[in-house]
């Protein structure tokens, strides 16, 4: 992909539009960023395969994907893995974005061709930092990404918001961190560990050597406090916003330390409210996860759960 150099007047008008796009990401806002990479869009009718304008859009649809928006974000990593260049670290992101969406929609076959066919081209990043720094969050990102196909769409039992609170306290007051993380393995369908397995031995293991050795063995990474651990990290990606948006009631009394918030079921409230929007029906996986959550404070947790993008800027120096 030839790169054209951009003039002086041009990165002026370009900069502040990235900065507002990266903002609009780091706080969950598909709207803004959607917005902000269609104003960047603009400032390049001269070339619309341009890198700059290919990350911003590639931005974008990572807001969406994280939104769950997921057709628009479908259409267009497609879009951007047609115009970037096959060998380019632009459309390896794309391709690993993709391959969030294809697992989401329940298309693991599709999901684990496009997962080998990145991986098997990850030594096109050169810069060895970089490389590591993919290569780690995608393999964290697609396995628990596989746990969440899986949950998505399950129901076993009521949904009962006071039920599950009771049984998250009792579980906070009884139980230890890893008791309450093999629950959630334990809740986790075999569907979900087949898949995770599936995914690993189709695509995951085409890593080259020294890097596999790296990974957990399989036996390991399907104990049930491993697969809890791994479904609680996606859990809180995808309950980040509701938990941590400044202004939702929840966070407004748990950032104050308001002993409402533990004793009215607001915790429980807001894992239902993310577990209906992926059509999750798992009461006691619910309970985990808000007893987890609970052990936290706000602030504490909104740094832990905050999203971490599969794509890497400039200045990210996050392994």
């Amino acid at each position: 992909m030839a790169i054209i150099k951009l003039s002086d007047a041009h990165l002026a008008a370009l900069r502040p539009l990235e900065a507002e796009l990266k903002r609009a990401v780091a706080a969950a806002e598909p709207d803004a960023a959607i917005e902000a990479a269609a104003r960047i869009q603009a400032l390049f009718d001269f070339d619309r395969t341009h890198h700059r304008l290919l990350r911003a859009k590639l931005w974008a649809f990572e807001a969406c994907v994280d939104a769950n928006r997921l057709s628009y974000a479908e259409r267009g990593l497609i879009g951007v893995r047609n115009l970037a260049g096959a060998t380019t670290r632009l459309s390896l992101e794309a391709g690993a974005l993709l391959a969030v969406v294809l697992l989401r929609q329940k298309k693991a076959t599709e999901a684990k061709k496009l997962i080998r066919d990145v991986i098997e081209n990850i030594n096109n990043i050169t810069s060895d930092r970089t490389r590591h720094q993919f290569q780690k969050r995608l393999i964290s990102r697609i396995e628990e990404e596989c746990i969440l196909a899986e949950l998505i769409g399950t129901e076993d039992g009521s949904m009962d918001i006071d039920e599950i609170q009771a049984k998250a306290v009792f579980l906070l007051q009884r139980n230890s961190d890893d008791e309450i993380f093999r629950l959630i393995g334990n809740s986790v369908p075999v569907a979900g560990i087949n898949l995770l397995n599936d995914v690993r031995s189709y695509s995951i293991l085409q890593l080259p050597a020294p890097d596999r050795k790296l990974l957990p063995p399989p036996e390991k990474a399907q104990e049930p406090k491993n697969v809890g651990k791994a479904a609680f990290a996606v859990l809180r990606r995808i309950a980040w916003k509701t938990f941590c948006k400044a202004d939702s009631p929840i966070y407004k009394m748990w950032s104050k330390k308001i002993p409402e918030v533990f004793n009215k079921g607001y915790f429980s409230a807001a894992v239902l409210s993310t577990f209906g929007d992926f059509r999750i029906g798992l009461p006691l996986l619910a309970s985990g996860v808000a007893a987890l959550v609970m052990k936290y404070s706000a602030e504490e947790f909104c740094a832990l759960a905050k999203p971490k993008g599969l794509m890497i800027s400039g200045d990210d120096n996050e392994i």
